[in-house]
This record gives C-alpha cells, structure tokens and sequence, in this order.
C-alpha cells in the first residue's frame, strides 16, 4: 500500500514564498460569505431568540464573523432592541458577551 504524504513531501523543494501563498489560498477557500435571510427565515429565528430569552434557556449562536462563522454558548440575558445587541452570558467562562442580532446566522436552543 501506497502512503502518501500529501503536501508534506513538496514543501522541502518550495520557496517559503509559495508555502505562504498556499496557506493564504486554503484560508481564503474557507472563507463564507455573510448570508442574506428572507422575512421568514428572520421571523423564525426571532421566535427562537424570544423563546430563549423569556425560558431562560441555554443557546447555542452560529455568529458571522470576518468571514468566518463561530458558534457561541450561553443564556440570553438581555436584549437590546434600540441598539440590536443581545448580552449572552457565557456558563463556562463567566463572562458576558454583547452580539449584534444582525449577525446572528442560526439559534439553537439547547434542553
């Protein structure tokens, strides 16, 4: 059986150059784009956030971030609905974090 290394075997006989290039290439492919949600899709994940927020429920957030999408674990202390944010307190690192519901990408509410 044939074991192949991949990239790992060629980056002896690359410049450093192109090594870097690559790096920069793969996470450019790993990028997303931030998605536009329809009025349903909006309303749906309203209803999820309000669920949470009034059952005092653990979320798990899907946040956009520079291109990239992060999840976020917590209970929805307090919203905002002048300045779109919600204040998400963190179980494990108790600490608070201020999210802007415009990037908020999916809500699940955890049991």
């Amino acid at each position: 059986m044939i074991r192949d290394r991949g990239n790992i075997k060629w980056t002896a006989m690359m410049l450093p150059e192109h090594v870097q290039r690559l790096r920069i290439w793969q996470q450019e492919t790993q990028q997303i784009a931030k998605p536009a949600f329809d009025e349903w899709t909006l309303q749906a994940l309203e209803e999820e956030l309000m669920q949470a927020y009034y059952g005092k429920k653990e979320v798990l957030l899907e946040v956009w971030h520079q291109r990239a999408s992060t999840q976020n674990r917590g209970v929805i202390t307090e919203l905002k609905g002048e300045e779109k944010k919600l204040c998400l307190y963190d179980t494990t690192q108790r600490t608070n974090n201020w999210i802007d519901v415009e990037v908020i990408l999916h809500i699940k509410v955890l049991a």
